[in-house]
């Protein structure tokens, strides 16, 4: 059933002077991505490192899932599983420690083996049996990643037009010189990079943050992707910088109709432009809803923990000697993930824990519509604020 009009995806097209926008009816029912019992290890000489583990949720068409957490909490391994790299990396990772036998993890036949397994359904096909050569027709033209560290993502040796329209070059073979040069052109104007008519010559060293940040979304975009995942696309960047770069992502979002993954530790920036939120710990989502429930009415008590732990403006306006408002945070320390504790990995900070939280790991269950959490004691704790 098709509920409203958006566009598929930023497609333009140049005429002369005149710039056509195709428009196409998007079904906003349409499930984009499903992920299904998801697990990605890494190897090391200590074991496992299992930095996702039994993941599954859906994405639609035109919407934006928010996937906050702690750092190291396994949200990037997520995203690089997400777009077919998480074994390519792993495997590079352990090939270049120099430790013996770190390869052969990948290879073994048990289930609890390094790598990336389950299930990645990205419209219809599995991206896990895909081979090099589709992944790379893929990636870029269908589903696009904007990377986390700007000072590593874009190659110092090239110039930013270059890179912004390699995409374009590797999806689209015949496209000529000229062309792509107005596409580029055309992008960096949409992501409203300042002077990009004469700055698209320049190496990324020319660049601020917030305009490297920018010319990557350029490039994500540049060939026209159903989805979109941005990991940590406003970290290291100060409060006005991530303020544009959130508008340049509504913007795309509404007026293009991508879906969105946003990916980040910062639930203020999850708030702007999430519509679901799956809220990740130690490898695994605890819980995932609606955004305005997650944030006012969260389930879990580490979302709620989470939702706790920042101040309100009501907080900062307190008048002197009025009722002091506690922020109370989440005591201990994230998991190491050579050692995940037993049953829920939240136990040891859980204000709620009893002993089946140490002994037993939560099922992931929908306990409301759209709402799925991993918890023994929803029902319990529910209406506690």
């Amino acid at each position: 059933m098709y509920q409203r009009v958006r566009v598929r995806a930023p497609t333009l097209l140049i005429t002369g002077s005149y710039v056509v926008l195709y428009v196409v009816i998007v079904d906003t029912d349409e499930i984009i991505l499903k992920v299904e019992n998801l697990h990605a290890y890494y190897a090391s000489k200590k074991g496992l490192i299992k930095a996702v583990q039994d993941v599954s949720f859906e994405v639609k068409a035109g919407e934006c899932l928010g996937i906050l957490g702690e750092s190291g909490c396994g949200k990037s391994s997520l995203a690089l599983s997400l777009v077919g790299l998480f074994n390519r990396l792993a495997r590079f990772s352990a090939g270049s420690s120099n430790i013996p036998g770190l390869l052969k993890e990948f290879d073994s036949e048990s289930e609890e083996r390094a790598g990336a397994r389950g299930r990645v359904i990205f419209r219809g096909r599995d991206i896990f049996s895909m081979d090099s050569d589709e992944l790379v027709k893929l990636r870029g033209a269908e589903i696009s990643m904007i990377p986390q560290g700007l000072t590593h993502a874009l190659n110092p040796q090239y110039s930013v037009g270059m890179q912004t329209g390699e995409p374009l070059e590797i999806h689209d073979e015949s496209v000529r010189l000229i062309e792509m040069k107005k596409k580029v052109l055309d992008y960096l104007n949409l992501v409203r990079l300042a002077d990009s008519g004469t700055r698209y010559v320049l190496d990324p060293s020319s660049f601020s943050g917030g305009e490297a940040q920018r010319i990557l979304i350029a490039m994500a975009l540049i060939s026209g992707p159903y989805l979109v995942i941005a990991d940590e696309p406003t970290s290291a960047l100060d409060v006005t910088i991530q303020r544009q770069i959130l508008n340049v992502l509504q913007m795309i979002r509404e007026e293009f109709g991508v879906s969105i993954i946003l990916i980040s530790h910062d639930a203020g920036v999850i708030a702007e432009l999430a519509d679901r939120v799956a809220v990740m710990y130690a490898g695994k989502i605890m819980e995932i809803g609606d955004a305005v429930q997650m944030f006012h009415h969260p389930g879990h008590p580490y979302t709620k923990g989470l939702m706790q732990s920042f101040p309100t403006i009501m907080m900062m306006r307190m008048r002197a000697g009025g009722k002091r408002p506690m922020l109370r945070g989440i005591r201990g320390e994230p998991p190491d993930p050579h050692n995940i504790p037993s049953g829920c990995p939240f136990h040891p900070r859980c204000d709620y824990a009893i002993d089946i939280c140490l002994q037993e790991i939560p099922h992931y269950r929908e306990v409301e519509p759209d709402h799925w959490i991993r918890c023994h004691r929803f029902e319990d704790i529910k209406d506690d604020e």
